[in-house]
C-alpha cells in the first residue's frame, strides 16, 4: 500500500511549510517524504516560431545544476527536522506534467502542496498548478492556502461534505483510510438545496411552507448519510452526521467550517462547472475561504460521466 508523500517545492516559504503538515501525514501512513523540484527549461519559455533569440545554451546548463544543487541541500536541511525518511529528485519539464508523474512513478498515498510560491503557484486556485495536479493525478492531493498551511500540523476533526452523487461519495474510502490512521472523527455534513433556488428564497420569505416538498428529500438524505455514518462506527471510526436545508450550499458549507472547526475538509471534485454541489468551484472556494487543508480527490472519468448523465437533484447558485 502507498504510504509515502510526495511535496513538490520551489523554494518559496510557502512551498516549503507544507513540510510540517507531511511529516505528520508520513507518520500516520507509516511512510516518508518524497521530494520533488521542477526545473522547466529556459528554451520552454521560447516557442520556436518566435523571433526572439534563444538564450545561451549554458544558462540553461547552469539554471539546472543550481537547481540540483538547490534540491540536494532542502533534502538534507529536512532530514534534520523530521524523524522520518526523506528521498529527492529533480525533473525536467512541465511542473504539473512532473509532479503528477513522479506521484504514480513513486506510487506515492498523496501529494501535499500549497497554492502560493515563486515556482508558478499561484494564489488562485482554478487554473494554477495545483488545480492541473488535483485534475490529474491518480492520487488524493491534501492542498492547502497560505492561511491552512500555519494551522498547526494534526488531524483530529475531518468535515467530509457530500451531495448524493457518487461522485461526491467517492472521497469516502480515503477519508476512512485516514480517519482510522489519526484516529480522527469524520463530520459527514449533507447540504440538501431546493430545486429553483431564487424562487425558493422567494417563498420561503414569503411564508410558504415548503413550498418545493423539500423535506422529504431532506428526510432521504438523513437516511443515507447515517448509513454512512454506521459504516465508519463499523470501522472504529467516530463519525456524526448531520443534513441542512440552504440556498447556498457553499456558503453552509463554510459556515460549517467556522462553527466545528474541523482540521481538514475531504471532499471529491472534478471541476468542470456543472450545476451538482461539488461539480463546480466549491473545492476553489473551500480551499481559499475556509482556510484549511483541502483534501481533494478526482474520481475516475467514469464515475464522474455516470453522474453527469442524472438529472441534476437541484442547482448550484455561485458565492457573490
Amino acid at each position: 500500500m502507498p504510504r509515502d508523500i510526495l511535496i513538490p517545492l520551489d523554494g518559496s516559504a510557502t512551498a516549503d511549510a507544507a513540510i510540517r503538515h507531511a511529516e505528520a501525514l508520513a507518520r500516520a501512513y507509516g511512510g516518508g517524504l518524497h521530494l520533488v523540484r521542477v526545473y522547466t527549461p529556459i528554451t520552454a519559455f521560447v516557442p520556436s516560431e518566435s523571433p526572439v533569440a534563444i538564450p545561451d545554451p549554458n544558462w540553461d546548463k547552469a539554471a539546472r545544476e543550481n537547481a540540483q544543487e538547490w534540491i540536494v541541500k532542502a533534502a538534507a536541511s529536512v532530514r534534520a527536522r523530521v524523524a522520518v525518511p526523506v528521498t529527492y529528485e529533480l525533473r525536467i519539464g512541465d511542473p504539473v506534467d512532473e509532479i503528477v508523474a513522479a506521484a504514480r512513478a513513486h506510487d506515492v498515498a498523496m501529494i501535499a502542496c500549497t497554492t502560493h510560491g515563486h515556482g508558478g503557484w499561484a494564489p488562485q486556485w482554478l487554473g494554477s498548478v495545483t488545480d492541473g495536479i488535483v485534475r490529474r493525478a491518480h492520487c488524493p492531493v491534501y492542498a492547502m492556502s497560505e492561511s491552512a498551511v500555519k494551522r498547526t500540523p494534526g488531524i483530529k476533526r475531518i468535515l467530509m461534505p457530500l451531495d448524493g452523487s457518487r461522485t461526491a461519495a467517492a472521497v469516502i474510502p480515503f477519508v476512512r483510510d485516514l480517519a482510522i490512521r489519526t484516529k480522527a472523527t469524520v463530520d459527514i455534513y449533507r447540504v440538501v438545496a431546493p430545486p429553483w433556488v431564487g424562487d425558493a428564497l422567494n417563498a420561503v420569505q414569503g411564508g410558504h411552507v415548503d413550498p418545493f416538498n423539500i423535506d422529504p428529500v431532506a428526510d432521504q438524505a438523513k437516511h443515507e448519510i447515517e448509513r454512512i455514518a454506521q459504516d465508519f462506527v463499523y470501522a472504529c471510526v467516530h463519525a456524526t452526521s448531520t443534513v441542512e436545508v440552504a440556498t447556498v450550499p457553499i456558503r453552509a458549507i463554510l459556515e460549517r467550517v467556522t462553527a466545528t472547526d474541523p482540521d481538514i475538509v475531504a471532499l471529491s471534485t472534478h471541476g468542470r462547472g456543472l450545476s451538482r454541489l461539488f461539480m463546480g468551484s466549491v473545492a476553489d472556494k473551500v480551499l481559499r475561504a475556509g482556510g484549511r487543508p483541502t483534501f481533494c480527490w478526482r474520481p475516475p472519468a467514469a464515475l464522474t460521466r455516470e453522474d453527469d448523465a442524472l438529472e441534476s437533484s437541484y442547482d448550484m447558485v455561485a458565492v457573490p
